[in-house]
């Protein structure tokens, strides 16, 4: 091992002579958390975060801070997964309200981590004067605990797609390097609470999952990412060598996270660490084989989608770096968010029953909305019915459930200044105009507004149509970056420049189909290989399946092929027509089979 990496830590002054809450001692500690207002979650952070600001500044012995923190420990578990809850699955500009929830979860975090540090920093100063607890063991523990909720706030800087603050990463490498230097990285914690056994493992789930390209995944996939790296991380190997399998480096004293270690021609004169993830990667495939086309279900609370697998894989096992030079620009967009409102703008503004069935077929029945305004059923005797004879097809106009719209009983809908009526197509599928920051020709990078919806997430599909573009441009959207008080941006990739809009039957069986869903074909680039593919919604296509594509002119039957992608809005496969024997049959002229078909015929 090379020579020891200086350590500097930030902690506070221990000035405060006496605490305001409780005496500093266990026996107070313990009688003041059964106290606690259990029905007012928020009065008990607030009395978390005063405790713990004061026990930070206070003269006491490592022990006792410690064993102070161990009774404290527990409240400020349930506290944070409380807070969670009031800040997770919000807009994508937090309103103030769980802004201030994420703002409190933060600073608890900081609080916790700063604690543990002062123990792990006064257990070795003071070594030789502790008796109730192993010096090495008690500053272990502290060490574990300090990286594991440092490990949270960089969970919770994810999960809000905002930057890191100064000093984040940079607590990260020094509270491992104290370990380091005091040979206690790879020593078992004997109580890890949710953070891995060594300080090593601790340290590393961090880590890694600064390595996941975390911009590009949504809120829930950071969630199960987290808790399963805390197994994960045993698979990553930490060394001071670096080797063709060390894809990433993390340079201990500074404040950047993990990097390619191949943008440097010759190693790095600060010191380093090399992360080896290759036996993780070699186990993100074999989960992977066990769960094509299907979600991981690693505990009750965890779900983990099969496209993560991908993702995890290509970002944890090699290099991606920007392809496209990125070009300023000052320029508007019209851009519809999600599957189903893209589908209505590329179809020309039809709803979805009149690209099936058209215009002129639509009775006045088809046109009634009765109970649920989001559920139309039609019953027809056309093409798309006579492949399933007496089945009702039923199609979904699907809103955004999370904005500010109320459906009563009778069906109908409260709007926000009281009076009731359907939905109108410009409230179900909404155009906004947003602001073009920079473009490449691989996408775009966009100006978030307050007026766009806010529940937009990482892996949306989305259509745009720039000024005097007749045709709309299929995109997704690949990341976020919210600052504080400043722009929030959002990462578009172009899937294609243009898109067919169809609806979709899964052939069950011989003689039964499913009812009609949205997908979109998105047309072929020659110029990069690129074959036309199908976009379908996430959930009930797999490869290999048949499906007849169509619309009110035309109506194909096709195979999928390799799935090509996957987010949480949607999935993306290669497919192909198949030719049924009615279609050989019609390229004859005279409407007779050929020869191959009589031996087949004869055969019989």
């Amino acid at each position: 091992m090379e020579d020891k990496t200086r350590v500097k830590l930030h902690i506070p002054s221990q000035n405060l002579t006496t605490a305001p809450l409780f005496q500093p001692n266990t026996e107070a500690a313990r009688n003041w958390v059964e106290s606690f207002p259990v029905t007012n979650a928020i009065s008990v952070v607030e009395l978390l975060v005063h405790a713990l600001s004061d026990l930070n500044r206070i003269k006491i012995s490592p022990e006792t801070r410690y064993d102070i923190m161990e009774i404290l420990c527990p409240n400020v578990e349930v506290a944070l997964t409380n807070l969670s809850r009031r800040y997770l699955h919000q807009a994508l500009i937090l309103p103030e309200g769980p802004r201030k929830m994420a703002e409190l979860s933060d600073n608890l975090c900081t609080l916790t981590s700063t604690a543990y540090t002062i123990v792990a920093i006064e257990a070795i100063q003071q070594r030789d004067a502790l008796r109730a607890m192993n010096p090495a063991r008690l500053t272990c523990q502290a060490i574990q605990r300090a990286l594991l909720y440092a490990g949270r706030k960089v969970l919770l800087t994810f999960q809000l797609h905002r930057p890191m603050e100064t000093r984040g990463w940079q607590t990260l490498h020094q509270l491992y390097a104290l370990g380091e230097n005091q040979r206690l990285t790879n020593l078992p914690v004997s109580e890890p609470l949710a953070g891995g056994s060594t300080i090593t493992s601790t340290y590393l789930r961090a880590i890694i999952l600064g390595c996941c390209k975390s911009n590009q995944l949504r809120q829930s996939d950071l969630t199960a990412i987290y808790r399963e790296l805390q197994q994960w991380s045993e698979l990553v190997l930490l060394d001071t060598e670096g080797s063709e399998q060390a894809l990433f480096l993390v340079a201990l004293n500074s404040d950047q996270p993990p990097m390619y270690s191949s943008v440097y021609d010759v190693a790095p004169k600060h010191p380093c660490r090399y992360l080896d993830t290759t036996a993780l990667v070699t186990h993100l495939k074999a989960l992977k084989e066990t769960t094509i086309n299907a979600d991981a279900h690693f505990d009750q609370n965890t779900r983990f989608p099969g496209a993560m697998f991908d993702h995890l894989i290509a970002a944890l096992g090699s290099v991606s770096l920007r392809n496209f030079k990125r070009s300023p620009a000052d320029s508007t967009l019209r851009i519809c968010v999600g599957l189903s409102s893209t589908h209505f703008h590329v179809a020309g503004q039809q709803s979805f029953e009149q690209l099936l069935y058209g215009e002129d077929n639509l009775t006045s029945e088809d046109k009634i909305v009765s109970g649920n305004p989001l559920l139309r059923t039609s019953i027809k005797a056309d093409t798309w019915l006579d492949a399933n004879p007496g089945q009702d097809y039923m199609s979904f106009n699907e809103v955004d459930l999370s904005s500010e719209i109320d459906v009563d009983s009778t069906g109908m809908v409260k709007l926000m200044d009281g009076e009731e009526g359907p939905l109108s197509p410009s409230e179900r599928y909404p155009v906004f105009k947003v602001q073009l920051a920079d473009f490449s020709s691989g996408g775009y990078c966009l100006e978030w507004n307050d007026e766009l919806p806010g529940n937009i997430k990482a892996g949306d599909i989305v259509g745009l149509k720039e000024k005097g573009n007749k045709d709309w441009v299929i995109a997704v959207i690949r990341w976020l970056s919210g600052l504080k008080n400043a722009k929030t941006l959002v990462g578009l990739e172009l899937l294609s420049p243009r898109a067919i809009p169809y609806g979709a039957c899964i052939d069950i069986k011989p003689g039964e189909k499913s009812p009609p869903v949205r997908v979109l074909m998105l047309a072929e680039i020659a110029l990069i290989g690129q074959p036309h593919t199908l976009v379908t919604p996430r959930a009930g296509f797999k490869e290999r399946q048949k499906l007849s594509l169509g619309n009110s002119k035309e109506v194909h039957s096709v195979e999928l092929l390799r799935h090509i992608a996957s987010t949480g809005s949607f999935s993306q496969f290669e497919f192909r027509y198949i030719e049924e024997l009615g279609d050989v049959l019609a390229k004859n002229q005279d409407g007779q089979a050929t020869k191959d078909f009589d031996s087949v015929w004869s055969s019989i």
